[in-house]
């Protein structure tokens, strides 16, 4: 297996205790909460964060959560809070209905149903909220010190938001991804490059000039945004290290190079079917000689017609194993012991984490993409990170170019803010 150099965490040793650095033990960060969507690609991004910062070891994941089921599922377009006050009036006018009307239930409310005999859509996780947080981080801030907040979604700006404008003095709030508007209610906004494609000349063209004005963000990125290329994640040298270890028996023996392929699922601004499988199908039987083993990996959200493709052709060839989705999930071991990466273009997220390791990429299915993600891939393609792939390629050559390392230079950033402020971690 090929070395990862990643760059080491920067250190924090001073020589000096912390309690007596810049004040105090009030002005250092030891602990951060994470506001989740329930999304694990959001979280991950919290989470990694966290652990750049090097406080894995003590924080709280809260989450933000709506009401679900029946006719819930139609609205998650609506702002958290009103959709939680629209479903409580639901719920009461059908326990009203249903006194009135005895057995008789009008079809459109019986639609909304009752999860765990009561608490219609709520989950038994902790649930985000503001008051709570905010009496936590002022009540414990002279003995803990101050709290770092990391959101990440659209459904925790809300709650993010609050937090620092009624504990200012107490937190310091990270929004990840961009908010669409109003920035300043945060300290710090992370978010990709390409989250500005929208204010660029070649998609204002794209637009109807009378669209233009409803399309974010509209304003360049203020002083306290950090632009990143990709994703956030939880990828290191030292989760590389461990899942190398941790999977050293299955991979260590395959015959080299590994070629891992990653994919993922359509969205929006990157639609594919069974066509993109063929394509996927047909490039990866022009370069299986030189490979010594391949490692494919469905999605769990992968179209049937897509994963029938690839079981057609690859089914039954000893050289390429197909992961089924059961557990242990291998993504971390074939990061680590993956010589060449083959990812679909539709994941920003597979793809950063692919990127962070140096080790070569190709993606393929970037034409199918646009907007937002076809900017995304172009960045790639212009700095050497990724490669298209073709089908002609010979695996066995090596290349390499300077890892993405998006996540440790956010972290650097937050540590400069905190400084800025007389805190730090």
């Amino acid at each position: 297996m090929r070395p990862i150099l990643l760059p080491d965490p920067p250190s924090l040793s001073t020589g000096v205790p912390e309690i007596f650095e810049q004040g105090g033990a009030q002005n250092v960060v030891r602990r951060a909460v994470v506001i989740g969507n329930g999304f694990p690609g959001s979280e991950n991004q919290c989470i990694g964060l966290v652990r750049a910062l090097g406080l894995s070891e003590n924080h709280l994941l809260y989450r933000v959560t709506r009401p679900k089921g029946g006719i819930n599922e139609w609205l998650h377009w609506l702002p958290v809070g009103f959709h939680k006050k629209l479903d409580f009036i639901l719920r009461h006018i059908y326990l009203y209905s249903r006194l009135m009307l005895g057995s008789k239930q009008s079809k459109y409310i019986s639609s909304v149903p009752s999860e765990n005999g009561g608490n219609v859509g709520l989950a038994s996780i902790l649930e985000a909220d503001v008051k709570k947080i905010v009496t936590m981080a002022r009540e414990t801030y002279e003995k803990d010190g101050p709290l770092v907040v990391i959101a990440c979604g659209r459904d925790t700006i809300s709650i993010a938001s609050s937090i620092r404008r009624l504990a200012s003095e107490n937190v310091f709030v990270v929004q990840i991804q961009h908010p669409r508007s109003r920035l300043n209610r945060f300290d710090l906004v992370i978010t990709p490059r390409h989250d500005y494609y929208p204010l660029t000349a070649e998609a204002q063209e794209q637009v109807p000039r009378f669209m233009r004005r409803w399309i974010t963000p509209r304003e360049p990125p203020a002083d306290n945004v950090v632009l990143t290329t990709g994703a956030l994640h939880q990828i290191d040298y030292a989760s590389l290290r461990k899942a190398a270890s941790a999977w050293h028996d299955e991979f260590a023996a395959l015959p080299k190079p590994l070629v891992v392929v990653n994919i993922g699922w359509p969205r929006s601004n990157c639609r594919y079917g069974a066509d993109l499988a063929k394509q996927l199908t047909d490039s990866l039987l022009g370069v299986l000689a030189t490979c010594g083993s391949v490692r494919i990996a469905l999605s769990y959200k992968t179209p049937e017609k897509v994963s029938r493709v690839i079981f057609k052709e690859f089914g039954d060839n000893p050289k390429v194993y197909i992961w089924n989705g059961q557990e242990p999930d291998p993504y971390m071991g074939h990061l680590a012991w993956g010589d060449t990466f083959v990812v679909t273009a539709d994941s920003v997220s597979m793809i950063s984490e692919a990127c962070s390791t140096g080790k070569p990429v190709y993606v393929v299915g970037a034409d199918h993409c646009k907007w937002k993600i076809a900017d995304f891939q172009k960045s790639l393609r212009e700095r050497g990170v990724v490669r298209p792939f073709t089908g002609f390629e010979d695996m066995s050559e090596s290349w390499s170019y300077p890892p993405l390392n998006d996540t440790a230079e956010a972290a650097t950033r937050i540590r400069c803010e905190l400084a800025a402020r007389g805190w730090s971690l």
